[in-house]
């Protein structure tokens, strides 16, 4: 009798796969200064992110059917799915955050001159300036840009996992 292959096992490797992918879109932009503040460099982050996630998740759903006699649930593909999002924004925020709060803390500190300057060429008042500053106090925090990112990994990983549970399912007929 086969062995039959788990979802926290396909979770895994795809997780381990898929924020390997994901630390290397995200940490481009950083490292190359091209998303301090730019409208365009964050919608192409964002789209690339969900991009990576759907076909991650897809290749999870396939990879388990194939090693499962055909067969996934959708249960099992969203188990698969959700344990693959905990892993990549563990690993890939850790690896921001380090990279923020240890090899370079003024990273922060430049996104923030930048946003300044951004928001003085748009003609904003000081005093505008100064409250918009204490709204975006939290996305140059390195500490809420963790939280923030396990939340939206999790919230797109139940999103874009229930959708792609639903593509890769194939349930045995009852009757």
């Amino acid at each position: 009798m086969e062995e039959r292959v788990t979802p926290g096992q396909i979770g895994l490797r795809y997780g381990l796969i898929y924020a390997l992918v994901s630390t290397v879109i995200n940490l481009i932009p950083i490292l190359t200064e091209s998303n301090t503040g730019s409208m365009s460099a964050g919608f192409i982050l964002t789209l690339a992110n969900i991009i990576t996630a759907f076909v991650v998740f897809i290749l999870a759903g396939r990879a388990f059917k194939k090693l499962n006699g055909g067969m996934i649930s959708f249960g099992e593909g969203f188990k698969i799915n959700i344990i693959a999002a905990a892993i990549m924004e563990l690993t890939r925020a850790l690896i921001v955050y380090l990279y923020v709060k240890v090899i370079d803390p003024g990273y922060t500190e430049r996104v923030k001159r930048f946003m300044e300057e951004m928001w003085e060429k748009q003609g904003l008042t000081q005093e505008q300036i100064d409250q918009f500053q204490g709204f975006s106090a939290g996305a140059t925090n390195p500490e809420l840009m963790l939280a923030s990112g396990l939340f939206g990994a999790i919230l797109g990983g139940l999103i874009w996992g229930a959708i792609s549970s639903a593509i890769t399912k194939t349930e045995e007929e009852e009757f």
